[in-house]
């Protein structure tokens, strides 16, 4: 089955695995399923196996950072009990899928997830793997090694069955011809606009008494809008790496440390032969291999005639995590060009390895690395210190809610203040984020005078804020607001107008009238736009899909059906004349529906069997998301 996926790893099928994989990373937090959680409470229990409440709030973080990043919002009571229902949803459910996979007899061996994740492109510079871009991503992940894998291979475990309904789903000839005819069909369609401007708004008699009365019900509408502006502490690690400057001695003590960064590891030219041995084959007959392997190595060792041949194990320069598991220790071994091994056993017989090629493994000195183990260390550092001072700011504020000087004099940090904004409309610097926006109106930082909670900005800034001036909403006189009233009503009454003549004029459509007739005595244009695909551009596409949302004539036993639509500049009148089935163009086209039916049916297959796995787990909830 991971060979299909590496055969896939284009188009529809990689965007698929991808996102298995990024939202099992996701999800899971910082400590994956499989280890040792610090909070032994559940939340459920799924097929007998514990999710944890520490691994739903690492789950509900998660999606609450991301949903922040994405949204530019202030995540309510409301939206966090959502979010929080969703992370244990999506707990449960990778937690059913993984047990079924098991269960199925579903396995993933290391070599594969080594070759599945050497040919990720997030792990690549210049198209090949590279071990210190793989070792950046975890980093930045703040997974250790170990857990990074272990997510890999629950997202390979759980791929394989889903891969396996994917890729061998079908759609029958009926089906492909009937998504065909529905998508490529077209229709024959003739419209008319009527158009505002049918009715001159400047002949339009509006009274004063209607302008002062619709004043007077609609003043929010004529009010000047509230404003503030505020003053914040802002917090990020950017800040923090400017200000750090470490010591040489700090960087070798990371240097040290860190050593293996920055160590090009050993690399082999290897080509192996295998004495093969058949499966359910007897002890004798292993042995009888065995001996027959040991005298092939000594052969090779002394120069000595033998029959059988090496063969490339890869064509290319191998690195130790590159080879498999098995073969790891006997490779390590070979430090020596031309190097021979001891027979290894395997699930295929008994494999001798030769080393054509080697380079030992080279560590960068302090001195050529020296640029990047400060940038390393200083990021390190910031990132340390930034999570220790937003809980400090987050202290300060609260048990300080009037003022921000004390978290000011505590960690340094100068107050700032804003312009002028308003709730609605982004403004300059902070206000340009929707959620400082939000806070800054909210009742507790406007009306009582509070500071906010730690704002988050995006992953590496965070902003504590008070509001320092208040402008109130004020209502604007009538004589200022007149002439823009006055153009509204004349605008409300043309429309009107426009939609009683629209009316009218469809019930003389349908009830006989001549089309060019009616065009003609009202001045206005019918269109006959023939026969068109519901993808056409030449038309307005609330006309062409109010066309296709038409009944067919054929099946209301009409010879023309008509329906209408507003527009942004009027309202349409559409008849509809015909339906005319599609056809594929060519036999390419055709391939291309019958592949994007398979997909659909794949698709569709596999959220059945994914819901059945789901309907037969057994799942116990043992307590509210909202604890």
């Amino acid at each position: 089955m991971l060979q299909a996926i590496r055969e896939h790893t284009q188009g529809w099928i990689a965007g698929a695995i991808t996102t298995i994989l990024i939202l099992t990373f996701a999800l899971w937090g910082i400590h994956s399923y499989f280890t040792g959680p610090t909070d032994h409470h559940n939340v459920a229990t799924v097929n007998g196996i514990n999710i944890t409440k520490d691994q739903l709030n690492m789950a509900y973080e998660r999606l609450r950072r991301q949903a922040q990043a994405q949204y530019d919002i202030a995540i309510t009571n409301q939206d966090a009990a959502a979010l929080k229902n969703k992370a244990l949803q999506a707990l449960i459910d990778i937690s059913v899928l993984r047990y079924t996979s098991i269960k199925q007899g579903f396995r993933i061996a290391d070599q594969q997830i080594d070759f599945y994740l050497e040919s990720m492109p997030e792990f690549q510079v210049d198209g090949q793997f590279s071990v210190d871009r793989f070792q950046s991503v975890i980093a930045s992940t703040a997974m250790s090694m170990s857990d990074f894998l272990e997510l890999a291979r629950t997202s390979l475990l759980i791929d394989q069955p889903r891969l396996g309904i994917l890729l061998t789903a079908f759609s029958l000839a009926d089906e492909t011809r009937y998504t065909i005819a529905l998508v490529n069909e077209e229709r024959n369609i003739d419209y008319m606009v009527i158009p505002f401007s049918h009715f001159s708004t400047q002949s339009m008699m509006i009274t004063p008494d209607q302008i002062k009365a619709y004043y007077t019900a609609n003043q929010n509408e004529f009010m000047t809008p509230e404003q503030v502006n505020v003053e914040y502490l802002l917090l990020s690690v950017n800040q923090l790496k400017i200000t750090f400057q470490p010591t040489d001695a700090m960087l070798n003590t990371y240097y040290n440390n860190n050593i293996n960064a920055y160590t090009e590891p050993a690399h082999w030219k290897l080509m192996t032969m295998t004495v093969p041995v058949a499966q359910n084959t007897s002890h004798e007959q292993t042995d009888e291999a065995q001996k027959r392997a040991e005298e092939t190595v000594h052969a090779l060792k002394n120069n000595l005639s033998l029959t059988g041949d090496f063969h490339d194990l890869n064509k290319g320069w191998l690195t130790l995590n590159q080879i498999p598991t098995e073969l790891q220790q006997s490779v390590a071994s070979l430090t020596t060009r031309g190097q021979i091994s001891d027979p290894i056993q395997t699930a295929d017989g008994f494999v001798i390895i030769k080393a054509i090629d080697y380079v030992p493994p080279k560590t960068q000195t302090f001195n050529a690395a020296q640029d990047k183990i400060k940038a390393a260390y200083v990021r390190q550092h910031a990132e340390e210190q930034f999570t220790t001072m937003r809980d400090q700011l987050a202290d300060l504020t609260y048990e300080h809610p009037d003022s921000l000087e004390s978290a000011s004099k505590t960690l340094h940090l100068p107050i700032l203040a804003s312009e002028l904004f308003t709730q609605d409309k982004p403004g300059k610097d902070i206000a340009q984020y929707k959620k400082v926006r939000e806070v800054a109106f909210s009742g507790d930082v406007l009306s009582a005078q509070n500071n906010s909670d730690v704002i988050q900005l995006n992953p590496e800034t965070v902003i504590v804020l008070r509001v320092k001036s208040h402008i109130p909403r004020t209502l604007l006189a009538l004589k200022d607001v007149t002439k823009q009233i006055e153009a509204k009503l004349a605008l409300n009454e043309a429309e009107k107008r426009i939609a009683t003549l629209t009316s009218t004029l469809l019930t003389e459509l349908q009830n006989g009238k001549d089309p060019a007739q009616i065009a003609a005595s009202n001045q206005l244009t019918w269109t006959h736009a023939n026969y068109m695909g519901r993808y056409a551009t030449h038309v307005d596409p609330a006309i062409l899909d109010t066309a296709f949302r038409l009944p067919n004539p054929t099946t209301t036993k009409q010879k023309t059906v008509y329906g209408n639509i507003r527009l942004s500049g009027g309202y349409a009148i559409i008849a509809l004349n015909a339906v005319k089935s599609g056809i594929a163009k060519d036999a390419k086209q055709n391939e291309i529906f019958a592949e994007q039916v398979e997909q659909s049916e794949g698709v569709l297959e596999y959220e059945l069997y994914k819901q059945s796995q789901i309907s037969d787990a057994k799942i116990v909830t043992q307590m509210s998301t909202d604890s």
